[in-house]
């Protein structure tokens, strides 16, 4: 009886997901935008990539670079308003995310650095802070590694050097976990997007009136590839190798709760790079600019000379 239910539940379940009506999601009455700074796009090795800037005469630019599965807006949105009159910056929706250009092809972050110094070239950018979260930060040391004049001051945001699928990437195992993550997405598209939601409210990480923007921020996604096949060669990423040869003044700060980043791998970081400084934030998960947003400014402000 029991297993006859639970297949019943399971059944139902999935032909719901399957037929059911997308609607969007907001908590009060009134709901606002919360980053009102515009974007334009680029075209570089005939692909539009999107970017949001804003500029102050003789302050350095900062380059924002989003964690993956977000994008320039998704991953800054408490950041870039509360430094729109202190600095320049341009915000970046890297390959295949936000309002950017996707390809079915496959993409690595090695490929991402080389769009974002390309991008830089095309808007006459000679020197700029790199600020990245996540796979953002993967993407600036490998900018910082190939233009090493390009680059003054990095910002890494929970990073990594490397994750375990660098040692299991060709092996069966590993090829069927992906898989498995493929089908996943497929089935269940909006589980990924369900779950970032839930957490942005529960952890209070956004203003309610906010909160459709958020929810549709997040439900953007242009197919499952951007997660599924994508990921595929953002987890076996790994810098190791070459991450030592990194001599820009560095600022590394980690989450002393961060389930998603394993703490050795941030280690990596840290003891590899010779020109660095760290800050924990030992309350905080791997959503640290959402959820950490005035105590990384603070550290933004400090290192940057805001």
């Amino acid at each position: 009886m029991i297993k006859n239910l639970t297949k019943l539940f399971a059944i139902t379940a999935l032909i719901k997901k399957l037929i059911e009506t997308k609607v969007s999601k907001s908590e009060g009455v009134t709901q606002l935008h919360p980053v009102k700074i515009p974007g334009r796009t680029v075209f570089i090795r005939e692909k539009e990539y999107l970017i949001r800037e804003n500029y102050i005469e003789e302050k350095t630019p900062i380059i924002f670079l989003h964690s993956w599965g977000s994008d320039s807006l998704g991953s800054w949105f408490k950041i870039l308003p509360a430094i729109k009159k202190k600095s320049s910056f341009i915000a970046i929706d890297l390959r295949n995310h936000g309002k950017s250009d996707s390809s079915w092809k496959r993409w690595n972050v090695e490929e991402n650095a080389d769009i974002v110094i390309s991008i830089l070239k095309t808007l006459n950018i000679n020197k700029c802070h790199l600020v990245g979260w996540s796979m953002g930060s993967a993407v600036a040391l490998a900018v910082a590694k190939k233009e090493k004049t390009l680059v003054d001051k990095l910002v890494l945001i929970t990073p990594f050097s490397w994750l375990g699928g660098a040692v299991y990437k060709d092996k069966t195992p590993f090829k069927l976990f992906i898989s498995f993550i493929r089908i996943r997405e497929r089935l269940f598209p909006n589980l990924n997007p369900q779950s970032k939601f839930s957490y942005l409210m529960k952890s209070s990480s956004i203003n309610d009136e906010y909160s459709e923007w958020a929810w549709n921020n997040l439900h953007k996604s242009k197919d499952d590839f951007i997660y599924a096949d994508g990921g595929r060669f953002v987890v076996p990423y790994d810098a190791r190798e070459w991450i030592n040869q990194i001599e820009n003044k560095c600022l590394v700060i980690t989450g002393g709760k961060d389930r998603l980043v394993p703490e050795e791998t941030s280690n990596e970081v840290v003891t590899r790079l010779k020109n660095v400084i760290t800050k924990n934030f030992s309350d905080a998960g791997h959503s640290i600019p959402w959820t950490h947003d005035k105590e990384l400014l603070d550290e933004l402000s400090n290192f940057l000379e805001l």
